[in-house]
């Protein structure tokens, strides 16, 4: 009885902790390009709008769904943005309490360490993002097939691809190479164990997957030549130039190998996967490799440094440093079992973990130096509502303008204006993806992130050029755009009309500046 109201009284606190502490980060802060990434997105698909056909998205489209979703449930609003993320936070803990209890861990340790990883994983950017979602899924895709392995219940198997393909949905990377991993361990086992009724399900699974993508392609309407095209060739495009690019992250950390890049940055990582590999060689010393428990650390092991190979090819911010109390959990797991239930190993797991997740904590969540605001003081954020009534709890502060933020907001609100008062056909480009939803008006948006990088669309040195050269030609063609407006924020994402001269040779431009490398307009003819 008592164990059962302490559950219940710990889930009740974790699931307001993990939700409040993200909502209350998510408020404070913006980068405009990755914060408002699928505010607008989520919006226009409400308004009826088919990704990938009237929108290019070449990574996340699941999170564009889902905040669809949360905004058709709770409103058009900031908030309805943060009860996703928030939500999602939540749902992560509370799944790895239930799964590291069944663990027989020690309760306090695992309600400690989720507590960690409730601070760590989200909160570091506070608003829905493709990437935290997708880390979300392959960790549970990751713990369901540990579960699956260790328990052979044959709904877990089957579940398994299903949790996958909600994975690979919300972010290519790193869930393909999870994916990846997975069949190699699961094939592994399947020599072990020769457990075929488990493949059965399995199967069951993978062909009931499929059949979920193609009903998801249908109910939304998205044509599967433009599926493959931007979700899946023309990223596989932009992860083979950042592999074998000159300038790639990847070829930077192999030309440039040290300690300080390769294990200093991921230390507290590879401190505690230490442990975890003495676990699996303590495991070994049994001379039982039936043992399933030895399949789990090795699943764990190499996942855990897939994540790290993925975030240094990513060429983006940290975000990984939730795996640090999840492997830890696994290390105590294995020190209870296979290492004689070593009290000092098991404090040095305690200090590791604690260590490093209030030091994460306090470099990237309170200082919010994964949105890059590690420089701006952020007692002088402003309140958003000023914009809108939708903003109303966010507080403004943005790298761009770190000293003054009223500044950029009067610039918002002066495009807005003059936005609202045009009545021509009008396509807007911007980074501030919040236009749509603000105005309520089709602004006829071309795609997610504008970065001339050949990141975010195709640029003309890529195959893939032609296809979205016609996009954008059939979507002015087809809405008989008149004018088309450009704000960029900060002037460096090369947001100008030159760098989409390139997509439209047929047209040319009436191009006025209204505030001088930030709002411009640019009337549209045919150049004949």
């Amino acid at each position: 009885m008592m164990t059962n109201i302490t559950n219940i009284l710990n889930l009740i606190f974790l699931s307001i902790f993990s939700f409040s502490i993200n909502f209350y980060f998510g408020n404070l802060g913006v980068f405009p390009i990755d914060t408002f990434a699928f505010f607008d997105t989520g919006y226009l698909i409400l308004k009826d709008q088919i990704p990938l056909k009237d929108i290019w998205i070449s990574t996340g489209i699941g999170v564009d769904i889902l905040q669809s979703f949360f905004f058709s449930v709770f409103g058009v609003s900031w908030n309805s943005y943060l009860i996703h993320s928030s939500l999602m936070n939540m749902f992560a803990c509370l799944f790895f309490y239930y799964f590291f209890l069944r663990l027989s861990i020690n309760k306090f340790l695992v309600l400690s360490y989720c507590i960690f990883i409730s601070f760590l994983l989200y909160p570091m950017i506070g608003t829905p993002y493709h990437y935290h979602h997708a880390l979300i899924f392959s960790l549970i895709g990751i713990l369901v097939l540990c579960a699956a392995i260790k328990d052979q219940k044959n709904y877990l198997w089957f579940v398994l691809p299903i949790i996958f393909l909600f994975a690979f949905l919300f972010m290519q990377t790193p869930s393909i190479y999870i994916i990846f991993l997975s069949g190699l361990i699961i094939f592994f086992n399947l020599i072990l164990n020769k457990n075929f009724e488990n493949i059965i399900f399995l199967v069951g699974g993978i062909f009931t997957s499929i059949l979920l993508f193609f009903l998801f392609l249908y109910i939304f309407k998205i044509p599967l030549l433009d599926f493959l095209n931007q979700y899946i060739l023309f990223p596989s495009s932009i992860g083979i130039s950042r592999i074998l690019g000159e300038d790639s992250a990847f070829v930077a950390l192999s030309s440039n190998f040290n300690f300080k890049s390769v294990v200093g940055h991921f230390k507290f990582v590879h401190l505690i996967l230490i442990i975890l590999i003495y676990c699996l060689i303590s495991c070994l010393r049994q001379n039982n490799y039936k043992n399933n428990d030895i399949i789990i650390f090795l699943l764990i092991i190499s996942s855990s440094y897939l994540f790290i190979f993925s975030q240094l090819i990513t060429a983006n911010q940290t975000f990984i440093f939730s795996l640090i109390p999840i492997i830890g959990l696994f290390a105590h797991y294995g020190i209870k079992n296979y290492g004689k239930k070593n009290i000092f190993l098991n404090l040095i797991v305690v200090l590791i973990v604690s260590i490093s997740s209030f030091k994460y904590f306090f470099e990237y969540v309170l200082d919010r130096k994964f949105i890059d605001l590690q420089s701006v003081k952020l007692s002088k954020a402003i309140e958003a509502n000023s914009i809108d009534s939708k903003f109303k709890g966010l507080r403004w502060i943005s790298h761009i303008y770190p000293d003054n933020p009223s500044i950029e907001i009067q610039i918002i609100k002066q495009s807005l204006d003059i936005i609202k008062s045009d009545k021509k056909i009008k396509m807007v480009i911007t980074d501030y993806q919040f236009f749509s939803i603000l105005l309520d008006e089709e602004l006829n948006n071309l795609n997610r992130w504008y970065t001339h990088d050949n990141n975010s669309y195709p640029l003309k040195d890529n195959k893939y050029f032609k296809i979205y050269e016609n996009f954008i030609n059939n979507k002015i063609k087809n809405n008989n755009i008149e004018v088309i407006y450009i704000i960029d924020s900060n002037a460096k994402n090369n947001i100008n009309i030159e760098n989409f001269k390139i997509f439209l040779p047929e047209y040319c431009f009436k191009s006025k500046q209204i505030i001088e490398g930030v709002f411009s307009k640019h009337e549209i003819t045919k150049c004949n």
